[in-house]
């Protein structure tokens, strides 16, 4: 189990170790992040890890 410690300090790094030792499934957590988020937070996150649509787009002209 992560420590109080970690979880004041490094909460990224304490939601991985409860992953990583089966706490909480990879699924649950993702659905408990986006829950947590606004729209506007999920928008962002696509955005910031070139997963929104104006990304997609891009893929698809260099296939042509």
């Amino acid at each position: 189990m992560p420590d109080e410690k970690t979880y004041q300090t490094e909460p990224r790094n304490y939601v991985w170790a409860m992953v990583d030792e089966g706490l909480v499934s990879a699924d649950d957590m993702l659905t408990a992040a986006i829950k947590a988020m606004s729209h506007d937070d999920v928008r962002a996150m696509l955005d910031a890890n070139e997963l929104s649509p104006r990304f997609m787009e891009n893929d698809d002209d260099e296939q042509d």
